[in-house]
C-alpha cells in the first residue's frame, strides 16, 4: 500500500513540515505539504521542499565507500574504507600531533549527527578544530548576539510575526531565501497590518511592498544605522526606561553618537536622509521585530554591523516581548542545530564556552575525556593553515568548502596538498572529487533524529523511507570511525546520541523523542520534560548573570570594499528562489533545473549598454582574485556600478572571485558578499 513518510524540509532554515508520498515499491515518489504543523508552513511549500523526493531519489548519490588508489577513487567496502581512513588519521596524528587535524562539519545533518562530530574532534582527534557553515553567513550574528543579549540565537517566534507593527529587514531577499516567512510577512503587508522598512541594495521584488525602502551601499550599513540610531534619540523616539532599567553601557552608547555626524554618514551611505526619518517613524512606538540576512553578515566588519543593528533594537526597546525581536534568517535546515551542539571551535553543546573549566569538566567526565581549553580554528584558518603545514588532514561532513569558501581555486589547490582528506557525503562534490576516503551517507527521510529550525524549535524528522544499499546514517559512521581508534560508543540509535545531548547539555534536559514526535516542536531553552520550551527569549531577562543586555558603540569602518579605477564594479552574490547554496542537491532536481538551469551575471541596461553587452552575451569578469566567464543577464535589478551573481553554479563559481582576507576579526567571517570587480567581452 502506498504510504507517506513525515519530515523536515532539508533545505533552508524555516524547518517546514512536509510528507514524502512512497509508491507500492516503497520509493518517494511526491513531496507535499500536509498541514500538520500549523505554527509553522502549514499547508504551503516553496517550491524546493516540493522538489525533496527528486534528492532522495537522485541517480548520483553515493552508494558506496570509495578509497584513492593510485590517485583513482575506487569502490570498497565499509570494513576496508573505515580501516584506511582511521589508520591514516592515526599516522598523522603520530606524525604531527592532535592539532594537524581538523573537522568541518555541515549544517544540514541531524542534531545527533552534529553532535557526534565535534564530540570525536573533542575526544577523539584531542583538539577544538570543528566548524560549520554558519562561519560563512551568521557567524557574525552568533557572535554579536551573544555578546549583548546572551544567546547567540533568534528571539522571536511564528506568533511575533502575526502581532509586530514594523518590519526591519536589513539585506534579506526573504521571499527568495525564506519564501514561507516571506508569505506570513506579505499577507499582514497587503492588509496593510505592518509597515515594512527595507534595506537592501537591489531592487527586489520586496521592494513594492515596502513602506520605506533604504538604498544603501553595499558595506555601509554602520552608516545609516547609527545615523538612525542618533535620530531616534535625537526625537527622544527611544525606549529611555528600557534602556537604564535593562541594559548596560547605555552612557558609553550615547557617548559614541554625541559627534556622529549624520548628514556624512548618509552621504557615505548613499541613503536618504528622509528616508531615516521616516524609518524611525515607523519604529517609534511600534512592536518591531528586525530581520536580517547575509547581505548585513559577509564582510569583514560583519560583527560591528550586528552590533550596531543590536543596538538599535535596545535603543528602542524592541526585545523580550510580543510582537519584538531579532531575527537572523539562518540560511540551512540545521545551521542553528550545529552550532547549538558544539561544532564550532570556542563552544561546546549547549553554548558553553570551551574556555569555561566547570563546562569541561562537566562534559569531560560524561565522555570519559580530557577536554582540549584552546580555542580551536575556525574553518578559513584551517584551509590556510594548510599552506603552513599545521594542517595535515581534513575530515569533511556534508560541506562542500571547493566551492563555498572564497578564493575557491586556491581552497581546491590547498585540499589536494592534505595528507588525507576524508569526505562524508550524499552527492560526489566538488570536494569529494578530491578526497582520499569518501564515506556515503544517508539522506534525509532515511534517518530519523532531530533539526532545529532558525528559531530554535526542535522538531522530528521520521526515518520511514528504506536507506539506498551501501550508505549509513552519519551518527552511525563517526561512532564506527571513533570505534577504529578504540572508542566504546554504544549507541543503537539517534535517540541514544539524544539522551546524551540531554545529559551534556541543560538548555536541551526537558526534550525528548517522544516529546518531539507528533508535536510541532520544543524551543530551546527546555530544562525537563515538564518545561514548555521557550518560544521566545528574553522575557525574564537576558542571559547574563545580572540579566541585563549590553551595549556595544562601533565605529563605522575606515575601509570598504569600493570600485577603483581598475575595478569600476562591485560585484553583490546572492541565491535564487530555485536553488540552494552550492547547488549540489538543487542541482539535481528537474524541477528546479527549469527555473535556473545556467548561471548569469546581472548587470544594469545603462553598464551594459556603456560596456557595448548584450543580453545573454558571455562576458568575462575578473576580480583582484580570480577570473570566470558567464552571461550577461541585462536589467534593473540592480543599481548601476553593481552586478549581482547566484552562488549555486560550480560552472561559474563567484566564489573564485572572493577574498578571505581581510576577515571579521571577531567571527573570522571572510568578505563574501561584495568584491570590486571588471567585465569585458569574452574572447
Amino acid at each position: 500500500m502506498e504510504k507517506s513518510v513525515p519530515i523536515i524540509c532539508p533545505y533552508c532554515g524555516v524547518g517546514c513540515n512536509l510528507e514524502i508520498r512512497l509508491n507500492q515499491n516503497g520509493e518517494p515518489v511526491k513531496s507535499s505539504a500536509s498541514g500538520r504543523n500549523m505554527e509553522l508552513n502549514g499547508k504551503y511549500l516553496c517550491i524546493k521542499g516540493l522538489s525533496v523526493h527528486e534528492l532522495i531519489n537522485s541517480k548520483s548519490r553515493l552508494s558506496a565507500p570509495l578509497v584513492r588508489k593510485n590517485k583513482i577513487l575506487a569502490r570498497t567496502t565499509w570494513d576496508e574504507a573505515m580501516a584506511f581512513a582511521a589508520g591514516r588519521l592515526k599516522q598523522v596524528m603520530d606524525q604531527h600531533g592532535p592539532q594537524s587535524i581538523g573537522m568541518l562539519c555541515s549544517g544540514k545533518i541531524l542534531n545527533e549527527d552534529a553532535y557526534l562530530c565535534q564530540k570525536f574532534q573533542r575526544a577523539v582527534i584531542g583538539n577544538n578544530n570543528i566548524d560549520n557553515c554558519a562561519r560563512l553567513c551568521h557567524g557574525p550574528s552568533e557572535v554579536g548576539l551573544r555578546k549583548q543579549l546572551g544567546y547567540g540565537a533568534v528571539s522571536t517566534f511564528h506568533e511575533d510575526y502575526n502581532t509586530a507593527e514594523t518590519i526591519v529587514m536589513v539585506g534579506a531577499h526573504t521571499d527568495v531565501t525564506h519564501p514561507v516567512i516571506w508569505m506570513w510577512l506579505r499577507k499582514r503587508a497587503r492588509k496593510g497590518e505592518i509597515a515594512l522598512v527595507l534595506a537592501d541594495p537591489r531592487n527586489t521584488d520586496l521592494v513594492r511592498h515596502a513602506a520605506v525602502h533604504l538604498n544603501p551601499r553595499p558595506g555601509t550599513d554602520i552608516f545609516w544605522i547609527n545615523a538612525l540610531a542618533k535620530i531616534m534619540y535625537t526625537k527622544n523616539w527611544h525606549d529611555e526606561a528600557f534602556c537604564r532599567t535593562q541594559t548596560i553601557a547605555f552612557e558609553a552608547y550615547l557617548k559614541s553618537l554625541e559627534n556622529f555626524d549624520v548628514q556624512n554618514a548618509c552621504s557615505r551611505s548613499g541613503v536618504d536622509y528622509n528616508d531615516l526619518e521616516k524609518a524611525a517613524a515607523l519604529i517609534h512606538g511600534k512592536k518591531t521585530i528586525f530581520i536580517w540576512g547575509m547581505g548585513l553578515t559577509q564582510h569583514a566588519h560583519g560583527t560591528d554591523n550586528i552590533s550596531a543593528l543590536v543596538n538599535l533594537v535596545l535603543l528602542t526597546g524592541n526585545v523580550g516581548k510580543p510582537g519584538c525581536g531579532v531575527s537572523p534568517l539562518r540560511g540551512q535546515n540545521n545551521v542553528q542545530g550545529a552550532g547549538d551542539m558544539g561544532a564550532l571551535p570556542n563552544l561546546l553543546p549547549g553554548h558553553m564556552a570551551v574556555a569555561d573549566e566547570a563546562a569541561r569538566i562537566h562534559t569531560g567526565a560524561l565522555w570519559n575525556a580530557k577536554l582540549p581549553s584552546t580555542r580551536g580554528l575556525s574553518a578559513p584558518e584551517m584551509i590556510h593553515e594548510i599552506a603552513s603545514g599545521k594542517i595535515r588532514a581534513l575530515y569533511v561532513v556534508g560541506e562542500n568548502p571547493a566551492l563555498s569558501e572564497p578564493q575557491s581555486s586556491f581552497v581546491s589547490w590547498m585540499l589536494q596538498r592534505l595528507d588525507l582528506l576524508i569526505v562524508q557525503d550524499i552527492f560526489m562534490t566538488e570536494t569529494a572529487k578530491l578526497a582520499h576516503v569518501i564515506f556515503p551517507a544517508a539522506m534525509i527521510g532515511e534517518k530519523e533524529g532531530t533539526f532545529t529550525n532558525a528559531a530554535r524549535r526542535i522538531q522530528f524528522t521520521s526515518g520511514g523511507i528504506a536507506p539506498l544499499k551501501g550508505v549509513k546514517p552519519d551518527w552511525r559512521i563517526i561512532a564506527d570511525m571513533a570505534g577504529a581508534f578504540g572508542f566504546e560508543w554504544n549507541y543503537s540509535s539517534a535517540k541514544d546520541v539524544w539522551e546524551e545531548v540531554r545529559q551534556q547539555a541543560p538548555v536541551f534536559s526537558g526534550v525528548t523523542h517522544d516529546r518531539l514526535k507528533g508535536s510541532p516542536g520544543l524551543f530551546w531553552p527546555c530544562y525537563d520534560e515538564k518545561h514548555p520550551g521557550t518560544p521566545r527569549l528574553y522575557e525574564d531577562g537576558f542571559a547574563f548573570r545580572d540579566r541585563r543586555a549590553r551595549f556595544f558603540p562601533v565605529s563605522a569602518p575606515e575601509n570598504l570594499m569600493e570600485a577603483t579605477d581598475t575595478y569600476p564594479y562591485v560585484l553583490i552574490t546572492g541565491r535564487l528562489l530555485g536553488h540552494f547554496n552550492t547547488g549540489e542537491m538543487s542541482r539535481r532536481s528537474k524541477k528546479l533545473m527549469k527555473g535556473n538551469p545556467e548561471p548569469f551575471l546581472t548587470i544594469h541596461a545603462d553598464d551594459a549598454k556603456k560596456e557595448g553587452i548584450d543580453d545573454g552575451e558571455l562576458i568575462r569578469l575578473t576580480s583582484p582574485y580570480g577570473t570566470l566567464t558567464v552571461k550577461a543577464a541585462v536589467g534593473r535589478d540592480v543599481t548601476p556600478g553593481y552586478l549581482f551573481g547566484p552562488i549555486h553554479f560550480e560552472s561559474a563559481n563567484f566564489n573564485t572571485l572572493m577574498s578571505a582576507v581581510p576577515h571579521d576579526p571577531q567571527a573570522r567571517m571572510p568578505a563574501l558578499k561584495i568584491m570590486p570587480v571588471k567585465i569585458s567581452k569574452s574572447l
